[in-house]
C-alpha cells in the first residue's frame, strides 16, 4: 500500500490499481466520449454526516468493504466540497447543481422554491422512472425536493416528532422493492441514509466504546446495507451508474466544534464522492470536486442537456482522465445567524488555500496545514482580501433566491423539537456588530445542553443554563426564546411574558416567539393582548391551523363570536380533520343555537379523533334533545365518571332504557347518576317512570343541598 495526501485526509490506495492509470483513462476516453450508454440506470446514494476518514479506503481505520470496492473500481475523491454543513441545503445543491444562494435554501427547515429545476425533473422528462427513499425528517417531501420524482418515500419509522428517522435496512428494503417492481424502463433512484447522524446508536454488532467509535460503527452498518443493495442489483443484472456522496461531515471537537452547522472548517465541509460504472476507468484524481457538480456530471454522462442555470460543472473530463479546471469550492453556514443571532460564515477553497469570511477572517494554506491550525490572514492580506471578495459574490449574488417560509403547524412543531427555531431573513443581516461564532463556543455548548435538559423535562436546570448564556450574551435569540418557553412550561407566566416580549423585540419575524407569547398571555388571562399576538402569528404564518384555532378561542372569550367563527373556518380549511378544531367549532355552533350543525361537527370529530374526542357526553345529550335516543345512547354509554356531564349522561341513559323496558339497567344507571350528583334525586321523583325505580325510603333532596 502507498499513501497520498489529499486535503487533510490520508488516502490509502492499492498500488496495482494505480499502475498505468493514465493509459487506461485516455483509452477509455476515446472509446466512451464522455458517455455511458443511453438509458443507463442511475443510483445516487447520499450518506448523512459522512466524514472521509470514516471510510476504509481513505484512512484505513474503519472497515467499509462495500464502499471501498466502489472506490477501487470507480473514480473516487476524498475531498468533495459541501456547500453547507447541513442536510437540506446540501441536498438541494446536490440535486440542483446550484450554490445555496441560487436555490434559496440556507438552513434546514426552509422550503425549496418551486421554480428550481432538479435532477429528477430532467431525468423524468427523458423517460426515466424516478424514486427517492429518504431517512430523515429534514428531507420530507414538504421541504420541496420531491418534485420530479414519481415516488418519494419519506415514511419514517423511528423516534418522535422532529427526531423521526428510518434505519438504513428499512430504507434499502424500500428501494429494492421499488426497483424490482419497475424493471421495464430506465430508473433513477436516490437513496438517503441517515444513520451516522446523531444520536450515534449503531445496531448490535457495530457498537463502539465512545462517541466517535459509535459513529464509525454507524458507518460500518451503512456500508453493510449498501453492499446488500448492490448485491441485489447484481442479481437483477442491473448495471447502474452509482454515485455515492456524503452531504456534510461531522466534528468531534476539532476547532472546538461538536457535530456540525456552526463552522465551515474541513471537518464538516469535506466529504467523499465516488462515481462508479463499468463504463468508467478507475482512478483517484487529486483535483477538488464540489457537490454542486454531481447533477451536471450525471446529465453529461447520460448525454442529456445541462441545466439552464447551474453553478456546478460536469466532471466528465476528470472522470475519463482528461485535464480539467474545476472552479473553487464554496461553503457557507447561516445557522449562527438564524439560530443564535451571530454572524454567518462562508469559506472558499482555491488552489491549496482556504479563506473563511466572518467578523474575523481566517486564511489557511491547506497544502502545508491541512488541519487548519495556522491562521495566515495577517501574513497574506492581499490573498485574503481577494478571496473574501470572491466569497461575498457567492454568498450574496444579485440574483439570489430566498426560500419560502414553513407555514404548517406540524412542521413547525417538529422543527422546534430539533432546535431549528431560526426563521430570520438572510436578506437583511447586519453587516457589522454580530458576534463571531468562534467566540461563542462556550455559549453554544451550554445551549445544546440546555436544550437536552428541556427535552428531558428538567425545566429548572434548563432555565439555569439559558440564564448562564444570557449573562454574557443578553440578546442571544435562542436563549431568550427558549428560556421564555421554559418559563411558560413551568407556568411562570409573569416571568415568561416579559422574556418573550424581549424575544419579539430581538426577532420580530420569529413566529414561535409570537406563538409562545400569545399562549402565555392567554393562560394568564390577558385576553386582549393575547388576541393581538395570535393575530400576528397567523399574519406571519397563515397556514398554521392551531394558531387560527387559538385565535378563535380568545376571540370567543372576549365576546367577539362572529370573528371567532371566521377564525375557526380558516383553521378548518387548513386542517379539516383536526379533532380539536372540530370540537371547538361544534361549541361555537352550539353557542349560536345551531344545534344540528354542532351535532354534525361533533360526529365528524368523533369519527376522526379516536381517543382525542372528549365530548361524547355533549354529543349524546344533544342527540337526546333532538329525540334520537338510539343515536344518543351509544355516545352516552362512553361517558366516563371523570366527565363533568357524567351524572346527566347516566340520567338520560336511565330514561332511554326505561322507555324500552330495560328496567334493571335503567335502575343501575339512575343510581349511578344520583350518586354522582345527589340533586338529581328531586328530578327523578318528578318523573313517574324514574320514580318507580327508586328505593322506597329515598326522598327528595332540599334545594339548598344542590
Amino acid at each position: 500500500m502507498r499513501t497520498l495526501s489529499n486535503s487533510g485526509w490520508t488516502v490509502l490506495l492499492p498500488a496495482l490499481a494505480m499502475a498505468g492509470a493514465g493509459w487506461i483513462a485516455s483509452t477509455w476516453y476515446r472509446q466512451a466520449q464522455h458517455r455511458v450508454p443511453a438509458g443507463t440506470p442511475v443510483l445516487l446514494i447520499t450518506v448523512d454526516t459522512l466524514r472521509p476518514d470514516g471510510l476504509g479506503w481513505v484512512a484505513g481505520k474503519n472497515a467499509t468493504p462495500n464502499i471501498d470496492a466502489l472506490a477501487e473500481t470507480g473514480v473516487a475523491f476524498s475531498n468533495a466540497v459541501a456547500p453547507a454543513p447541513l442536510t437540506l441545503p446540501s441536498h438541494a445543491s446536490i440535486m440542483s447543481g446550484r450554490n445555496p444562494a441560487h436555490h434559496g435554501v440556507r438552513d434546514n427547515g426552509q422550503n425549496l422554491p418551486e421554480g428550481v429545476a432538479l435532477l429528477a425533473d430532467r431525468l423524468h422528462e427523458k423517460g426515466y422512472g424516478t424514486a427517492a427513499f429518504v431517512s430523515a425528517f429534514v428531507l420530507l417531501k414538504r421541504f420541496g425536493l420531491d418534485h420530479g420524482f414519481d415516488h418519494y418515500d419519506d415514511q419514517l419509522t423511528s423516534g418522535k416528532e422532529g427526531w423521526l428517522d428510518r434505519p438504513a435496512a428499512a430504507t434499502v428494503d424500500a428501494a429494492i422493492s421499488w426497483i424490482r417492481q419497475n424493471p421495464d424502463k430506465p430508473w433513477f433512484v436516490w437513496l438517503h441514509l441517515y444513520d451516522p447522524h446523531t444520536p450515534y446508536a449503531p445496531p448490535k454488532g457495530f457498537e463502539g466504546n465512545d462517541e466517535y467509535a459509535q459513529y464509525l460503527g454507524e458507518i460500518r452498518y451503512v456500508d453493510q446495507e449498501i453492499g446488500r443493495l448492490l448485491g441485489q442489483l447484481k442479481q437483477l443484472r442491473q448495471d447502474p451508474l452509482v454515485v455515492l456522496s456524503g452531504d456534510h461531515g461531522e466534528a468531534f471537537g476539532e476547532h472546538g466544534e461538536v457535530e456540525h452547522g456552526l463552522f465551515v472548517y474541513d471537518t464538516t465541509t469535506l466529504v467523499p464522492l465516488i462515481f462508479s460504472s463499468s463504463h468508467l476507468p478507475p482512478s483517484r484524481p487529486t483535483t477538488q470536486p464540489r457537490l454542486i457538480d454531481i447533477a451536471p456530471t450525471i446529465l453529461d454522462l447520460l448525454g442529456l442537456p445541462p441545466f439552464d442555470k447551474a453553478d456546478g460543472i460536469s466532471l466528465a473530463d476528470t472522470l475519463f482522465g482528461e485535464p480539467q479546471e474545476i472552479p473553487d469550492g464554496y461553503s457557507e453556514t447561516f445557522v449562527p445567524w438564524t439560530t443564535y443571532g451571530w454572524s454567518p460564515l462562508a469559506a472558499l477553497r482555491s488552489k491549496g488555500w482556504k479563506v473563511i469570511d466572518g467578523p474575523a477572517p481566517e486564511l489557511y494554506h491547506l497544502t502545508s496545514d491541512p488541519d487548519e491550525t495556522r491562521d495566515l490572514v495577517n501574513q497574506d492580506v492581499v490573498r485574503s482580501d481577494r478571496m473574501q471578495l470572491a466569497v461575498d459574490a457567492l454568498k450574496a449574488p444579485r440574483d439570489a433566491l430566498d426560500s419560502t417560509r414553513i407555514q404548517d403547524e406540524e412542521t413547525m412543531r417538529e422543527l422546534a423539537s430539533l432546535g431549528y427555531l431560526g426563521n430570520a431573513s438572510v436578506q437583511d443581516i447586519p453587516t457589522s456588530g454580530l458576534a463571531n461564532p468562534r467566540d461563542r463556543l462556550k455559549e453554544r455548548n451550554i445551549l445544546r445542553h440546555a436544550e437536552s435538559l428541556m427535552h428531558a423535562d428538567r425545566h429548572e436546570a434548563a432555565l439555569d443554563a439559558f440564564e448562564q448564556v444570557l449573562q454574557t450574551d443578553p440578546n442571544n435569540r435562542y436563549a431568550t426564546l427558549r428560556s421564555g418557553i421554559t418559563l411558560l412550561k413551568m407556568n411562570r407566566f409573569d416571568d415568561a411574558i416579559p422574556r418573550l416580549r424581549k424575544s419579539v423585540e430581538i426577532d420580530p419575524s420569529q413566529v414561535e416567539t409570537h406563538y409562545a407569547l400569545a399562549d402565555a398571555l392567554t393562560r394568564s388571562g390577558q385576553i386582549e393582548a393575547a388576541i393581538q399576538q395570535w393575530m400576528e402569528t397567523v399574519r406571519l404564518q397563515p397556514r398554521r391551523a392551531a394558531a387560527w384555532g387559538n385565535l378563535a378561542l380568545t376571540l370567543r372569550a372576549s365576546g367577539r363570536n362572529d370573528e371567532a367563527m371566521n377564525a375557526l373556518v380558516k383553521a378548518l380549511e387548513i386542517a379539516p380533520d383536526d379533532v380539536r378544531l372540530l370540537q371547538n367549532m361544534a361549541l361555537q355552533q352550539r353557542q349560536r343555537g345551531d344545534r344540528k350543525a354542532a351535532i354534525g361537527t361533533l360526529e365528524k370529530a368523533a369519527s376522526v379523533g379516536g381517543d382525542e374526542f372528549v365530548y361524547p357526553a355533549l354529543l349524546g345529550l344533544m342527540l337526546y334533545d333532538e329525540k334520537l335516543p338510539e343515536d344518543a345512547e351509544k355516545w352516552l354509554l362512553r361517558v366516563k365518571p371523570a366527565d363533568a356531564n357524567y351524572a346527566e349522561a347516566r340520567f338520560r341513559l336511565a330514561q332511554i332504557m326505561i322507555a324500552r323496558g330495560d328496567r334493571e339497567p335503567a335502575r343501575a344507571s339512575l343510581s349511578e347518576a344520583i350518586r354522582a350528583r345527589p340533586s338529581l334525586l328531586n328530578q327523578a321523583h318528578s318523573l313517574p317512570e324514574l320514580e318507580a325505580l327508586l328505593a322506597p325510603d329515598l326522598r327528595p333532596i332540599p334545594a339548598q343541598e344542590h
